[in-house]
């Protein structure tokens, strides 16, 4: 799939996350209300915003940490990544 965000968006590809008990034991995927992580593939350019210009934050291959709900799933039929706007990006982590 090759797609490019616009503005403050930012396409990224979800990692799943399993939790483990101390010894070793996978308890299965985390919940769903839980906050989520994904590896950034793009970013867009940034907006104009009250005549200013935001740059974007983060940059292709940061982890980002993000809410189910505040974004849209797209698939190319193998792969489903995720589209985010940069404000609803709780935090992230530089590669």
């Amino acid at each position: 799939m090759k797609l490019q965000p616009l503005f403050d968006r930012v396409l990224a590809l979800p990692i799943k996350e399993q939790r483990k008990t101390s010894s070793g034991i996978s308890l299965g995927e985390v919940q769903e209300s839980e906050v989520k992580k994904a590896k950034v593939i793009a970013v867009g350019s940034g907006i104009y915003e009250c005549g200013t210009f935001i740059n974007m934050s983060v940059n292709v291959g940061d982890i980002i940490f993000y809410e189910e709900h505040t974004c849209s799933n797209l698939s190319d039929g193998e792969i489903n990544y995720i589209l985010i706007k940069q404000t609803d990006i709780l935090a992230y982590e530089k590669d």
